[in-house]
């Protein structure tokens, strides 16, 4: 990585963060908690019930202006308000990266190109809660009228571990009477495993994709598809 034309690790703000580490990596947690009493409640935040507490990590209170002053010079506070403001930060992709805009509320603003994606979002989101709670309460059926009771989710890395950990961990809130299972490995013998027992009248397909051209998602999509007219 460079800044400036300058690699990263020749800057001074990295070398002050290498010579801090030399300075303390002979330092023990314990030590560092009974030499500052106030240290656990002073390297913590918290903001939107989300508590972080840093305190056990081998850092001193010299550390994080150190940290603060390698982010600054890497222009981080501005990428940020880049992405916030819908600037095409993605410069593989040319295009804005807009998780962000996943999480805002309906009344923020983000645009992209001008036009303001907040109101777009927020109607694909409520679709996606009516559609869920009509499979939940039984109103959305499969083509034999029968309730559905599996869904299997198709997708590859972030396609795949993004549901699957919101699924883990909102799985307090489930329907248990739901069985959800995930496709990531394009080895036949995951969606197979993945089907077996299940009755495709009663059986929900959920692939997930950005751009539904990934060759691995595709493929167990066609084999989903072939398994489900099959029956």
């Amino acid at each position: 990585m460079t800044t400036n034309g300058t690699p990263l690790a020749q800057r001074p703000e990295w070398k002050a963060l290498e010579q801090h580490k030399a300075e303390i990596e002979g330092l023990h947690l314990s030590d560092l908690f009974a030499d500052d009493a106030t240290r656990g409640v002073e390297m913590a935040a918290s903001a939107l019930d989300i508590y972080l507490d840093y305190a056990k990590n081998r850092i001193t209170r010299d550390t994080l202006p150190l940290l603060l002053a390698l982010t600054d010079m890497c222009g981080l506070r501005e990428r940020i308000e880049e992405m916030f403001t819908g600037r095409k930060i993605n410069i593989t992709e040319d295009r804005a990266v807009l998780h962000v805009a996943l999480r805002a509320p309906a009344t923020d603003v983000i645009e992209v190109d001008g036009h303001n994606v907040i109101p777009d979002v927020h109607e694909v989101l409520n679709r996606m809660k009516d559609f869920s709670s009509r499979i939940r309460s039984g109103e959305w059926r499969g083509f034999t009228g029968k309730r559905i009771k599996n869904v299997i989710s198709i997708g590859i890395g972030g396609s795949d571990l993004g549901p699957a950990m919101a699924c883990e961990a909102l799985k307090n809130y489930s329907d248990r009477d739901i069985n959800v299972t995930y496709v990531s490995n394009v080895d036949a013998t995951a969606i197979v495993e993945a089907t077996d027992g299940c009755d495709p009248s009663e059986t929900l397909f959920v692939i997930v994709s950005k751009t539904f051209t990934t060759l691995e998602t595709m493929t167990n999509a066609h084999s989903a598809r072939k398994w489900t007219l099959d029956a």
